[in-house]
């Protein structure tokens, strides 16, 4: 059953209702347990070293903050002794690994989507190391791999954004480079078509995460279209931390986003990729490498994904309620986010009425919602690259 369906039935009962009280600011976000400083390490039979690499700098960066939590829980929980090496090139990921292989790694996590390839042919290089690929879709018995489904928490995010836009004028700014993007950006759109009672526009524009420059103008030109709601998703804090300056409604990616922005911020989407890596370093640590490579997909119904705390400052009321019935119907199959019929900006037919997209077809999508009215693209050309020193880091 669509979600649509009963949102207005939903919306009239919802005004004589009183809203509970646990649903203040911030209410109801659960990083699933991120950090523990009392939990006891177990005892392993087998020493392990794990090493992340990372193609930016950990410090500003979304995504390699969400797997530097990942790398805290596996010291935690499993005692196991971990490193890193940041700004890793795609043509440098082979000499990376070999360098952590050198300092006695016995497992390494390719945290990047970017890596997807070389991880590939890093694991047939290396058949004796345990690799993790995140994005990639690959599996051999060395090789386990991960992809979240983002696009379900972003879903449950347009429709938040639908429900307390003033302007009717939303806006996305996202990374063409960063995990699904168009998934992302997509179920998104849906999500805020899912509140077909008036008439909302969207407007996206690309811009490289890490030119500020380019984010910048991308930010300011979406304000100027009217646009009071604003979603970003980027491997970088800069425009969500932009967005607050300029006192505009955010929504972004990560877990910290309330801190980036907490007086603007909406909601957000974010990954817990905790259970995950420690599952297969676990397997590793007790010669369990039968069960270690595989390919899976995670969503809302496992907790990988999930959308943040709605902060009431701001929310309209009845914000939290929508948001957890769309949920719950996303995690329990109830609501399809890619179901038919789906049109396109040129307005081509991309799903049939009455079917539904394959998961693995999402991860493949390269066209926009036919409700994103406006597409711009701001990112320039990188000319100067940063490039790893190779500097191993724990």
């Amino acid at each position: 059953m669509k979600f649509k369906k009963f949102i207005a039935v939903f919306l009239c009962v919802l005004m004589g209702l009183t809203l509970f009280s646990a649903c203040g600011d911030g209410a109801g976000m659960d990083f699933g347990g991120l950090f523990d400083p009392n939990e006891e390490v177990d005892p392993y039979p087998l020493d392990t070293k794990v090493g992340f690499i990372y193609n930016s700098e950990v410090g500003t960066n979304p995504l390699n903050a969400i797997f530097e939590i990942g790398r805290d829980q596996l010291e935690r929980t499993l005692g196991a002794e971990t490193c890193y090496m940041e700004n890793v090139r795609l043509t440098q990921f082979e000499e990376a690994a070999e360098r952590l292989i050198a300092n006695g790694c016995d497992v390494i996590v390719a945290a990047s989507s970017v890596f997807n390839s070389a991880v590939v042919l890093t694991a047939r290089k290396y058949t004796d190391v345990y690799f993790i690929s995140f994005g990639g879709s690959d599996q051999a018995p060395n090789l386990a791999s991960i992809q979240p489904l983002l696009y379900q928490a972003a879903n449950v995010s347009g429709l938040i954004a639908a429900y307390n836009t003033n302007s009717n004028q939303i806006g996305i700014v996202a990374d063409s480079g960063m995990y699904n993007a168009y998934g992302v950006a997509n179920a998104f759109a849906l999500g805020v078509r899912e509140l077909n009672y008036s008439q909302i526009d969207l407007h996206l524009n690309w811009a490289l995460s890490v030119n500020f420059h380019d984010t910048r103008a991308a930010v300011l030109d979406l304000v100027e279209q009217g646009c009071d709601i604003i979603f970003v998703y980027q491997s970088e804090d800069f425009a969500t931390w932009l967005c607050e300056e300029l006192g505009v409604t955010v929504i972004g990616f990560g877990y910290n986003v309330p801190d980036i922005a907490p007086e603007n911020y909406l909601t957000g989407i974010y990954m817990n990729l905790n259970s995950f890596l420690i599952d297969k370093v676990r397997n590793y640590m007790y010669g369990n490498t039968a069960a270690f490579g595989d390919h899976v997909r995670r969503g809302l119904h496992h907790g990988t994904v999930s959308w943040l705390g709605i902060n009431n400052n701001i929310a309209l009321q009845g914000s939290w309620e929508i948001a957890e019935l769309l949920t719950e119907q996303i995690k329990d199959e109830r609501s399809t986010i890619f179901g038919g019929e789906i049109r396109d900006r040129d307005n081509v037919v991309r799903v049939e009425k009455g079917t539904v997209m394959m998961v693995q077809q999402i991860f493949t999508i390269k066209w926009l919602a036919s409700n994103i009215v406006t597409e711009k693209n701001f990112s320039e050309p990188q000319t100067e690259l940063v490039y790893s020193d190779f500097t191993i880091r724990k």
